[in-house]
């Protein structure tokens, strides 16, 4: 059912879902928002007021975006059941699948053409995958760790399993390494889940 484009949050849904179909086969440097406007049927400016210029409009279908990511992640990581390793594998694959099934999408929530300050939704957003990420990190982890150590524990995580999809995505991984990306995010993982158990 389409938002109800009586009202400007309903007008602020149709655009951002266009955008979001746009993104499917466009990368996010390339998007147009008048095009954007255009199959709306509205002015090529509506984006930019109910969004707040280019930037918040970029910064609001990217936290729509990522916040569909995340809710997939953590819906993924509570079917894989109680176990902890098998929560922590289910988000790897589930973050590989956002990056390489929607690798546009990717690239506006995690690229520069936006900051996380841009627009509330993808702060959020961004908030919401972090937490996921750090409880599925944090049920891993041996008793009494330090709260920082955590933190530190899971921007490793985050950043091996984003870094190794970005060098996949731009063709960095040498032809040499052995396994594909799913197999090298996996045993990546693995390494370093083995490093934080005394």
């Amino acid at each position: 059912m389409q938002p109800d484009a009586s009202s400007v949050g309903g007008l602020d849904s149709r655009l951002i879902g266009l955008a979001l179909t746009a993104l499917e086969h466009t990368p996010p440097d390339r998007l147009s928002i008048r095009e954007i406007a255009r199959a709306a049927g509205v002015s090529h400016q509506a984006p930019y007021v109910h969004l707040g210029g280019k930037r918040g409009f970029l910064a609001a279908v990217a936290g729509v975006g990522l916040e569909a990511a995340a809710q997939r992640a953590r819906a993924a990581v509570d079917a894989a059941g109680p176990g902890a390793v098998e929560r922590l594998h289910a988000l790897v694959d589930a973050y590989h699948g956002f990056a390489t099934d929607e690798p546009n999408l990717h690239d506006l929530a995690f690229g520069p053409l936006v900051a996380k300050s841009d627009h509330p939704d993808l702060q959020r957003a961004a908030i919401h995958y972090w937490r996921v990420m750090q409880e599925a990190v944090s049920a891993c982890q041996p008793p009494g760790i330090d709260p920082g150590e955590l933190l530190r524990r899971c921007a490793a995580a985050w950043g091996l399993i984003h870094g190794l999809s970005r060098l996949s995505a731009v063709g960095q991984i040498p032809a040499i390494v052995p396994g594909d990306l799913h197999r090298l995010m996996h045993d990546g993982i693995d390494t370093m889940r083995r490093g934080w158990t005394p």
